[in-house]
């Protein structure tokens, strides 16, 4: 009995996170196959665990990090997505990036930003180890 009690107590926590996550998610509907990030009712939100939203009218720029290397020679590839507001806060996000997404790579990333009028910068991270 006591063991089922403890366990009960470890595995609350856990099974509200879980619950809270999934209604998270579920406000959305352009998330599934997104990519990083997806844009909905006029903002863009961060494809993470919990989907973070921030309003185009905040966005001052959208910076990816990535490492053409990878692109071009793994299936998979990393990506950092940093979002600076225009009171100077900023949020970074990593996304493991597959080229099955709707955005897959950050070429197309870019062009979908830059056609909501967000400015993008395109940082290559292995161009500056060389």
């Amino acid at each position: 009995m006591l063991s089922w009690v403890i366990w009960l107590v470890w595995m609350l926590p856990v099974v509200i996170l879980v619950v809270h996550m999934l209604r998270s998610r579920g406000r959305y509907k352009n998330r599934k196959g997104a990519g990083a990030f997806f844009f909905e009712n006029d903002s863009l939100v961060l494809n993470t665990g919990l989907p973070y939203e921030v309003p185009f009218r905040e966005i001052d720029y959208v910076e990816l990090q990535y490492n053409s290397w990878e692109l071009e020679h793994q299936l998979s590839y990393g990506l950092w997505v940093k979002v600076a507001r225009r009171d100077g806060r900023t949020k970074r996000v990593f996304y493991k990036g597959y080229g099955t997404a709707k955005l897959a790579y950050p070429a197309d990333m870019k062009a979908a930003l830059e056609d909501w009028g967000i400015r993008c910068i395109m940082a290559d991270c292995n161009k500056k180890k060389r």
